[in-house]
């Protein structure tokens, strides 16, 4: 039976025992820059990059990753593998487009690229579950088929801090923007078919808190729940022990992101990710 290749891109944030007990899982990264300088994402964390932007007084910028990235970890893995590729929204970034391209020069393999989106806790759920099916003897083309219906049932709700990073890193429109940041309304956003936009918006962040928490009982049954955030760890602590204790019968996972979301997002951002039971 052939070894199926399980790659992520790097917004994934996947832990490094998560990829120690498993070589057949790899991470293609992304690119963060500011200035005339750039990082492989996981050579940078939030803390640095707010710090080194702020000292430098530079917005922070991303690019997928390059095509040369692709078949590098292409390469190695398709040598007679099938190879699943699960990559951050397509509304987030042009990574998945970059990976179907490279996918192209591959002719002959069994590559199959998966757009979650979603994001963070999410593609690790869907990594989660590849690799579980792939152990169990399950065919790529399979597994390709179970993430989709996983990435069709997965929820994101994202509330950023401050809109400032989203408006500049031209994700989201200037309309938004200034309703949050003039009128003082903490918009909640979700991806909707991969696109950031406004799910609700309210007066405070607390109330915004707990209208996500609120959306939570709405899909019914859920495999799981995730809380991910960017340089907000006490708050993402208090909204996961809140989760655990509603939902005792639930996973619940608690994440950092990556340096990529925090350059889109900001610091101070919370996530909540979900999926509906299929």
């Amino acid at each position: 039976m052939s070894t199926i290749h399980i790659i992520l891109d790097s917004t994934a944030n996947a832990p490094e025992e998560m990829l120690a007990a498993h070589p057949n899982l790899h991470i293609v990264p992304l690119k963060v820059i500011i200035g005339d300088t750039d990082w492989n994402e996981p050579e940078l964390s939030n803390t640095e990059l707010f710090r080194i932007a702020k000292e430098k007084g530079i917005h922070p910028r991303t690019s997928q990753p390059a095509p040369g990235d692709f078949a590098r970890v292409f390469s190695p893995a398709a040598e007679g593998h099938p190879i699943i590729m699960i990559s951050v929204s397509g509304g987030l970034s042009g990574t998945v487009n970059g990976a179907r391209a490279a996918a192209k020069e591959f002719k002959g393999r069994e590559i199959y690229v998966i757009d979650s989106r979603t994001s963070s806790i999410g593609m690790i759920k869907m990594a989660e579950a590849a690799l579980k099916l792939a152990a169990a003897g399950n065919p790529a083309a399979a597994i390709a088929e179970q993430l989709q219906q996983m990435a069709d049932a997965t929820h994101t709700l994202i509330l950023p801090d401050s809109l400032d990073y989203l408006y500049k890193g031209g994700r989201i429109g200037g309309a938004a923007a200034l309703v949050g940041s003039i009128l003082q309304i903490k918009p909640i956003l979700t991806l909707r078919e991969g696109k950031v936009v406004v799910f609700d918006k309210v007066r405070t962040r607390t109330r915004a808190v707990a209208r996500m928490l609120e959306e939570l009982d709405k899909h019914g049954e859920l495999e799981y729940i995730g809380v991910a955030h960017g340089e907000a760890q006490a708050t993402a602590r208090e909204i996961y022990d809140t989760v655990c204790q509603r939902y005792p019968n639930i996973p619940v996972l608690l994440s950092g992101i990556g340096s990529a979301l925090g350059a889109h997002l900001g610091p101070g951002v919370l996530g909540l990710f979900f999926q509906k039971k299929q």
